[in-house]
């Protein structure tokens, strides 16, 4: 069908198929009738050659008849179809208009989203902390994104106690900056004091002697 897009099956090319299928039966069935009639005539007499011409003549005009008759029930349905959807789904004003409606009243800002806060939050540690311009993962800039990223995900627990995926993500988060800061705690105490007072970390547990030996004393 004119009428539908490329590459998509319509209801009109349907009925046309379908028309065409039963033409076709019609035509067959006619154009057999007419061939067992001049055979049967043929054995019993010959035809003579008017006779065969008019024979040949009906055929052509049932066949053509047929063609006519299909042609017209496609275009009755098409246009049928064509109705209908104008009636369901009537096209708009398609000429683009110069006049812009807008609302009354200042437009209320939309709060920002939390992934937003923590990425922007994320992003800020990462750029103070950096030691030099291209830093990415040093162990300060490990720490202060960890901290951001724990903050974030404690206040999203507090509001969310059954997320147990989250939760796993927060005790990793928080098994990996311990094992950071006690690196930094070994290889560097004043820096270790620098970062864990700036960001606010609790160093009770970190600073406390391990436990050690077969009955557990502090070393």
């Amino acid at each position: 069908s004119p009428y539908s897009s490329p590459g998509e099956p319509s209801q009109p090319s349907l009925a046309q198929a379908l028309t065409h299928m039963a033409s076709s039966v019609l035509m067959f069935k006619a154009l057999l009738a007419l061939g067992l009639t001049a055979t049967s005539a043929w054995l019993v007499q010959p035809m003579p050659s008017g006779a065969a011409r008019q024979v040949v003549g009906q055929a052509a005009e049932a066949c053509r008849s047929v063609r006519m008759q299909e042609s017209g029930d496609a275009e009755a349905f098409t246009e049928d179809l064509l109705d209908a959807l104008a009636a369901d789904e009537p096209m708009g004003d398609s000429t683009p208009s110069g006049t812009f409606v807008s609302a009354d009243g200042d437009a209320e800002e939309l709060a920002p989203l939390p992934s937003y806060l923590n990425h922007k939050t994320v992003e800020e540690a990462r750029q103070k902390w950096k030691t030099h311009e291209t830093d990415t993962g040093s162990v300060q800039v490990q720490v202060a994104v960890l901290t951001a990223r724990i903050a974030y995900m404690t206040k999203h627990m507090q509001e969310n106690k059954k997320d147990y995926a989250s939760l796993r993500g927060l005790t990793a988060m928080v098994t990996r900056r311990r094992k950071l800061l006690e690196y930094l705690l070994r290889e560097d105490l004043p820096e270790f004091k620098r970062i864990t007072a700036e960001l606010g970390i609790r160093t009770n547990q970190l600073l406390k002697p391990k436990l050690a030996g077969a009955r557990g004393r502090r070393v």
